[in-house]
């Protein structure tokens, strides 16, 4: 399994989070037209685990959790349930950051997390 489809399965079967989001759950961008809250995930980098052997054996991936929503108080609360469904699949966020699309007029809150993937 790839890191994207682990993250996938953690986040889309999360309560809180499909409770706010539904199943607009994205890898690397939304459709257009979409509605809000939703949730982009992307890779943001990959390191091998290499082996003495010079071999690799699997990868650390630093995905990106994007939450967006049409106030701050939507992208944070999208945020939490992310943070939530992280840590239930024992997985720990490294970051946190806001930000503000002033073209699309849309908050977000954005979830580092490294998942190890073999």
């Amino acid at each position: 399994m790839s890191a994207e489809s682990d993250l996938y399965t953690i986040l889309s079967g999360h309560a809180a989070l499909t409770a706010l989001v539904s199943t607009r759950i994205y890898p690397d961008a939304m459709p257009e037209g979409t509605a809000y809250p939703v949730v982009v995930f992307t890779r943001a980098g990959t390191e091998p685990i290499g082996t003495i052997h010079g071999t690799t054996h699997g990868e650390f991936a630093s995905m990106r959790v994007e939450c967006w929503g049409k106030t701050r108080t939507s992208a944070d609360a999208v945020a939490a349930a992310v943070n939530a469904a992280l840590v239930a699949a024992k997985e720990v966020p490294t970051g946190r950051a806001g930000g503000f699309d002033p073209e699309a007029g849309l908050f977000a809150t954005t979830i580092d997390v490294t998942l190890l993937a073999l």
